[in-house]
């Protein structure tokens, strides 16, 4: 088998493992944005030239996170926030995300948002960040770079959010597989390649 078949194959997969948008997280939500591919020099933020911005959403239960969903967004401002948090957060859920001005505009959508200090290293959210290193760790481990952010992202979320019914995943994966309409090569390929 080819090389090109072997990855075809894996995206294809990967593409399964989208999320269906049927169970957005609710109750206690936490949220932030992070760069794939390190911050690059010279430049402060959350601005990038050549790295990839990632908004992501963590669900609490008790002292850790059940489940996750990720997005890479082009500008972390209200306006690409706004469509990841309307697709995979309940609109009653109790969000809370550092002081981040394109959070403010948010409140209209989600009124149990609060805004408040990351603190030094995102000390006040260290769950969010254990997921966000966890993610990056991965990536770097197994992948050591990705093109397809966004299809690295949906294969890290599909296994996250079945970590504690691992029993039912493999089966899962197979009925989205036989559901998921095919793609070819060209409809999968991204014209760019990250580094974690």
């Amino acid at each position: 088998m080819g090389q090109k078949t072997c990855w075809l194959f894996k995206r294809k997969v990967m593409e399964a493992m989208k999320s269906s948008g049927r169970y957005p997280v609710t109750g206690m939500v936490e949220v932030d944005e992070f760069v794939v591919g390190g911050q690059e020099a010279g430049i402060r933020g959350r601005k990038n030239k050549k790295k990839r911005l990632v908004v992501l959403a963590i669900e609490r239960k008790g002292k850790g996170a059940s489940r996750m969903y990720a997005k890479t967004i082009p500008a972390a401002s209200a306006k690409h926030l706004r469509p990841f948090m309307k697709a995979h957060i309940q609109d009653d859920a109790s969000i809370r995300t550092d002081g981040w001005s394109g959070y403010g505009p948010l409140r209209k959508d989600f009124a149990k948002l609060v805004q408040e200090k990351s603190g030094s290293k995102g000390q006040n959210f260290p769950m969010l960040h254990r997921v966000i290193m966890g993610f990056k760790g991965w990536l770097r481990g197994i992948h050591h770079h990705a093109g397809h952010l966004q299809a690295y992202l949906d294969e890290y979320c599909f296994r996250f959010n079945r970590s504690f019914m691992k029993e039912g995943a493999f089966e899962n994966l197979l009925d989205r597989m036989m559901s998921t309409p095919p793609k070819t090569y060209d409809q999968l390929r991204e014209p760019y390649c990250l580094t974690a």
